[in-house]
Parts: structure tokens; C-alpha cells; sequence
């Protein structure tokens, strides 16, 4: 064999070692991800792309959807992806990391020795992007904050500048974008510092030349020969001290002293008086606005301030007084037309001081009411909670078809007789409701009881004229039944007749037998349904006709003792009614 032969076999085994050594690496390497390859520390180097993409799908799966963990200074804040419009996308993140077959030797050999860490490749939707920013930037936005000068009782408390920041929204959306997906570990975001105009320095000052002399001592106002003082811990909570335009300004909120200068100032001023409409004599009289004098707010805080860093002896301002008119003026109370007698009534009840005492209270309260159009009457507005400290006392009330003592009973008679005024003057009415049990002494179907808070009578001023509401009251005596009359005062709009029904749907009671100590005796009443109406007429014409019905429960016959024939159980230490002696049955009027 020649050499030229030997050369060609050597050459063409060596080709042969080669080419099946270059099919060897293609088959092993030649559709694989670099060997040291990752993408957010998962390793995915060394696999296909279907693999890889499965592991990174497993990998990122909770950190695509973690909220994004951000920071403006020590402020820590997040973003949703979802907000941003943020999303991995794999395939692509996959191809990026060398995935895909090729023949190119040097893409084999990179895929056996080569490999680094990938970014992930993000997708966003630009216009959630940018809402998410806006919306950032309205928590990380703060102005700088000036320093001031605040009081705790008298004692001046400091409160140093601090910077501010904003959001660099032009460099935003690629801080939010590099920080996705989040490790948890919050990325900063561009901002820029502003810093507060006046420093330290001013605080101190303002500290020393204003705070302090302020709480010195009192402050005195002066109209005239009159004064009144001011004490510093009663101005300390109105006053602050802040930082403005390179100065530290004090300032003193007025509306926060109000209360304190209604008070005080009542030596130094004539307080305007509304007009109003009272019952004079036989009937309703205008009774005029008169304007006043007062203390000018406008300048008080002014006057104030300019004295509180003054030394003793210093401490003086003269405040002017302003004329200051009526809410409500005379002409606006005689507009409302309170003349004539819209409607009334009047109840009776027998005697019992716990009534003179309710009743009266009562009708004292709902004495004088001024309505004006379109304004609503509640009589537990008026009369106020039933209260010992509110001059009620206890009587009898109705509570589960039985009588039972409480604060304010009797104050339904109140009720009913300004609910039958109210009827008459054909106002409207808005809430009411009857007893449970029928009082012979109300009118039948035609009354209401009230109950605090929730049990109220309510009816509208929709005469289109002022109301008036005027109460009579007349006490009982042992021998002598009481009164309550109410009259309404206004422009009389309606001719107002009532009109009932005949009596239905008997209602029978029954006989209840109360051994228990407190027993309340009760004669029985028979229940039953009834309907009321209303006949509105003009010009001798009837317009209109109201109707409500009253369902009546009975009031069973409650005897207190034991069922006769029955074996009573005897109070401790002491004895029992004999069977069949029971107190005779009396029914408590409420």
C-alpha cells in the first residue's frame, strides 16, 4: 500500500472519529439550554425547551403574582402586577436563555461549556403601567413639611421640618418594571428631595421669641371701660405656630374659641335677639327681632395674637363690637302668618299627682312651638327623654296589654290631645300610633301614645304658613279632674270634621290570676278594630277624606293572687291570701 493510499485511510478514519464524535455532542447538546444557564437563580441549563419552559412555569409561579416590593426613603410601598399590567412571558424568556436546535458548532459548544444568569422578559400593557405609577405617586408624593410650634397645656411643643419627596414619574414605570418579579426584597424607586424652607434655626427662635411669652399669663380684651381675660392654657389649644415662606407664623383658630368667647364676652356684648311669635293675652303676637352689638371676630384672633408675646403689664388690646343683626327679623315672623286658630282639642283626667307632674311637664315643653313651613313636629324631640333629671316621674304606662309603672307615664295624654289639635288643623300627619288598649277617656280610634326613643307622634308643617302650638294646662285636685288643651295657631287652610266606623272584630279578654308580689290589678276591656276618618273641605266643599284604622288588643281581667282552688306557695317569712280572696280588680289609667 502506497503512502498517498495510507495518508487518505488515516485522514478519512480521523474524519469518521470526528463526525461521529460532532453527532455524539449534536444529539447530546444540540436542542439544550446552556449548561449554567438560569433565570431569577432557577437553574434551567441543560434542558430542552419544553422542560425548561415547565420548570420556570413551577418556578415563578407564585413570584409572578407576589406583589411588588418598592421603597421611596424608609417608606415601603407595593404594586399588583395584575395593576401594572405586568406578565412574564416564558417562551420568550426560554428562547432568550439559548433554547432551539442548531447544527452550529458553536452554539453545541456553548450549549456544553457555556451558560448565565437570564432576565426574566417581562410584557406590559403601558396604559395600566401608567395608572399604576399615577397611582403610586399620590402615596409617595409628600410636600415638605415645615416646622411648627403646637401646645400641650401650656407647655410649647417643637415639631421639626422635614424633607419631601417626589416621584420621578419619567424614570418610574423602568423602576417598577426592573424590580418585577419581586423577591420580596423592596427595590428603591427615583425620587427627588424638596426641602422645607425655613430650618431648625427658626423654630428655636420662634420658640423663644413667641411660644414661651405666650403662655406667660393672661391676656386681657377690653370695649371701652369693660375687660374680660383670657388664660393662656384656655388660648393654647387654638394657637400654632408654623413654618411659612422662610418665617415662622403664629396663627390662632377663632372657631375653636368660639364657645370660650360666647362665655366671656357676655359682660362685653348685647347678643341680637330673633324675633318670634308668642301668645299674648287671647291669642298670637309678633314679638320683634332686636338687632345686637358684639364683639368683632374678624378681629379678635388679630388683637390676640399681637399681645400674646408682649411682657406683663403688656398684655392689653381694645377689640371693637360690630352691629350685628337678627337671624330671624320681624318681618320674616310676621310674614309666616300666625293668626287663626287652625284647630284644637282638649282631654280631661281624673286625678293622681304623678299625672299633674308628667302632663305638666309635657305641656310646658310643647308650650310655644314655632314651626315653619315645611318643618316637622316629634314630640319626643320636644319633650326630651323621660327622665327624673328631665322633671318626670314615674306612672302607669301600657307595656304588653298590661298596666306597669315607669318614668313618664301619662305623657301619652300629652299626645293624644296635641295628636287631635294636629288633626283638626289638618296638618299632615306623619307618625303616630294608638295604644294597644282602648281608654275610654281618649276619643275612640283617634289617639296616640309615645314612648321613648322609638315610639314618636310627628306631623308636617304643609299649611304653607308658620305654625304656632299653644298648650293649657290644668292641674288635678282630689276632687277635681285636670286638663290639657293645645291649640294650633297659623293660617287656616281646612275645614276639618272626623267621621268612624262602627266597632268590629270583637276582641274578648280573659281572666288572669298574678300571685306574684307587685301585682297590678286590671279590669277587663273588650278589643276591637275601628276606622277613623278625616273630611278636608273648602268653601263648604269637600276635597279630600283621610282614613286610618286602630286594631285594639282587650285588656284581660288580671286579678292578683292565686287561682282559687289552687294551693299557693308561701313568701318567705310571711303568709298568703287565703283561696278565693282576691283584690278587686281596678284599672290604673295611664
Amino acid at each position: 500500500m502506497g503512502r498517498k493510499q495510507l495518508a487518505g485511510i488515516i485522514a478519512a478514519a480521523g474524519l469518521g472519529v470526528l463526525v461521529v464524535g460532532y453527532g455524539a455532542a449534536f444529539a447530546f447538546a444540540g436542542d439544550k439550554i446552556p449548561g449554567d444557564t438560569t433565570v431569577l437563580g432557577i437553574p434551567i441549563g441543560g434542558l430542552s425547551k419544553d422542560a425548561a419552559k415547565t420548570k420556570l412555569e413551577t418556578g415563578l409561579k407564585d413570584r409572578i403574582a407576589a406583589p411588588i416590593a418598592l421603597k421611596a426613603g424608609e417608606t415601603k410601598f407595593t404594586v399588583a402586577p395584575a395593576d401594572a399590567g405586568l406578565t412574564v412571558d416564558v417562551d420568550a424568556t426560554v428562547d432568550a436563555a439559548g433554547a432551539g436546535r442548531s447544527l452550529s458548532p458553536a452554539r453545541i459548544w456553548h450549549a456544553l461549556t457555556g451558560g448565565d444568569a437570564v432576565a426574566p422578559v417581562v410584557e406590559k400593557d403601558d396604559a395600566r403601567l401608567k395608572a399604576a405609577i399615577d397611582k403610586l405617586a399620590a402615596q409617595v408624593n409628600r410636600p415638605a413639611t415645615e416646622g411648627t410650634i403646637t401646645f400641650k397645656g401650656t407647655e410649647p411643643v417643637t415639631h421639626q421640618p422635614a424633607p419631601g419627596l417626589q416621584l420621578d414619574a419619567a424614570k418610574a414605570p423602568a423602576a417598577v418594571v426592573a424590580a418585577y418579579p419581586s423577591d420580596g426584597d423592596p427595590k428603591d424607586l427615583p425620587v427627588g428631595v424638596t426641602q422645607p424652607k425655613a430650618g431648625t434655626d427658626a423654630i428655636k427662635k420662634a420658640l423663644t421669641d413667641f411660644a414661651e411669652p405666650a403662655m406667660s399669663g393672661p391676656v386681657r380684651l377690653t370695649v371701652g371701660s369693660k375687660s374680660v381675660e383670657l388664660q393662656p392654657a384656655e388660648i393654647a389649644p387654638a394657637l400654632t405656630l408654623t413654618a411659612q415662606e422662610g418665617q415662622v407664623i403664629p396663627s390662632l383658630r377663632t372657631k375653636l374659641l368660639e364657645p370660650l368667647f360666647q362665655q366671656r364676652f357676655k359682660t362685653l356684648e348685647t347678643l341680637p335677639k330673633d324675633a318670634t311669635v308668642q301668645i299674648v293675652g287671647a291669642g298670637p303676637k309678633v314679638v320683634p327681632a332686636i338687632d345686637g352689638m358684639v364683639v368683632d371676630r374678624t378681629k379678635v384672633g388679630a388683637a390676640i395674637l399681637a399681645i400674646l408675646p408682649k411682657p406683663t403689664g403688656e398684655r392689653r388690646a381694645a377689640v371693637p363690637l360690630t352691629p350685628t343683626k337678627a337671624t330671624f327679623t320681624t318681618e320674616q315672623a310676621t310674614a309666616l302668618g300666625i293668626t287663626q286658630k287652625m284647630g284644637e282639642f282638649q282631654t280631661q283626667f281624673p286625678h293622681a299627682p304623678y299625672r299633674n307632674t308628667n302632663i305638666g311637664t309635657a305641656a310646658r315643653k310643647i308650650n310655644g312651638t314655632l314651626l315653619k313651613p315645611n318643618e316637622t313636629f316629634s314630640l319626643n324631640k320636644i319633650v326630651g327623654e323621660r327622665t327624673k333629671e328631665n322633671g318626670f316621674t314615674e306612672g302607669y304606662i301600657i307595656s304588653g296589654g298590661k298596666f306597669e309603672k315607669d318614668l313618664g307615664g301619662g305623657v301619652s295624654q300629652s299626645a293624644t290631645t296635641t295628636f287631635n289639635a294636629a288633626f283638626f288643623a289638618g296638618l299632615k300627619v306623619l307618625e303616630h300610633k294608638a295604644h294597644s288598649v282602648y281608654i275610654s277617656r281618649y276619643p275612640v280610634g283617634r289617639e296616640a301614645t309615645v314612648a321613648w326613643p322609638n315610639v314618636d307622634l310627628k306631623f308636617l308643617n304643609d299649611s304653607g304658613h308658620g305654625v304656632l302650638v299653644q298648650t293649657i294646662f290644668k292641674p288635678s285636685t282630689p276632687g277635681n279632674s285636670g286638663s290639657i288643651r293645645v291649640i294650633i295657631w297659623g293660617t287656616k287652610v281646612w275645614d276639618i270634621t272626623a267621621g268612624q266606623s262602627a266597632k268590629s272584630n270583637f276582641r274578648q279578654p280573659v281572666v288572669q290570676y298574678n300571685p306574684a308580689a307587685g301585682c297590678e290589678a286590671q279590669a277587663p276591656t273588650a278589643g276591637f278594630d275601628i276606622t277613623i276618618f278625616r273630611y278636608f273641605a273648602k268653601n263648604g266643599a269637600r276635597v279630600k277624606t283621610e282614613q286610618f284604622t286602630t286594631k285594639y288588643n282587650a285588656a284581660n281581667d288580671i286579678r292578683c293572687g292565686p287561682k282559687p282552688g289552687t294551693i299557693p306557695t308561701p313568701p318567705p317569712g310571711g303568709t298568703t291570701t287565703p283561696p278565693g280572696r282576691v283584690k278587686p280588680p281596678t284599672k290604673p289609667a295611664s
